[in-house]
C-alpha cells in the first residue's frame, strides 16, 4: 500500500515537472518572423508593455497588470479561434498553453501575497503565453491568406 501511493506520488510529481517543462520548451521556441507586436499593435494590446513594465513597477500595480494580460489573453484566443481553419486547428502545444496559463493565474494568485519575485516572475510568463498566442494568429493568418 505505501508502494503504490509513493509510485502514484512520484507519478504526479514527475507529470507536473513534465507539464511545467513542457511548458518552457514551448515558449522558448522562437520563429523566423515575430507577429505577436503587430497584432499587439493592430488590437490595442498591452502585454508587451506590461511585461516590460515588470523590472519596475511596483507590486502594489501587479493586479492590474494581471487584469491587462487576462484581458489580452481572451482577446488573443478569441482572434486565434477566429483565424482557425481546417489546416491549422488547435494544437497540443496550444492545450498546454492554455492550461499552463490557467495554472500560473493561480500560483500568482496564491504567490502575491507572500513573494513579490515568484508573482513578478508569474506575470512575466503569463505575458509570454499571450505574445506566443498573439505571434500565433499572425502566423496563421498568413497562412491563410497565401503569404509567405
Amino acid at each position: 500500500m505505501t508502494a503504490a501511493i509513493f509510485v502514484a506520488g512520484a507519478s504526479i510529481i514527475l507529470l507536473g515537472y513534465w507539464f511545467r517543462y513542457t511548458s518552457m520548451l514551448i515558449l522558448s521556441t522562437k520563429t523566423s518572423q515575430d507577429f505577436s507586436y503587430d497584432i499587439a499593435h493592430a488590437h490595442e494590446l498591452g502585454f508587451h508593455e506590461a511585461r516590460a513594465a515588470l523590472a519596475t513597477v511596483a507590486a502594489t500595480r501587479f493586479d492590474s497588470l494581471l487584469s491587462a494580460i487576462d484581458h489580452d489573453y481572451r482577446l488573443v484566443s478569441a482572434l486565434l479561434r477566429n483565424v482557425e481553419t481546417p489546416e491549422s486547428r488547435a494544437t497540443l502545444e496550444d492545450a498546454i498553453l492554455r492550461i499552463d496559463f490557467i495554472g500560473l493565474k493561480l500560483a500568482y494568485r496564491l504567490a502575491q501575497p507572500f513573494s513579490e519575485n515568484i508573482a513578478r516572475r508569474t506575470l512575466a510568463e503569463m505575458s509570454d503565453v499571450v505574445a506566443h498566442f498573439a505571434n500565433s494568429v499572425g502566423e496563421r493568418s498568413m497562412a491563410s491568406n497565401g503569404c509567405s
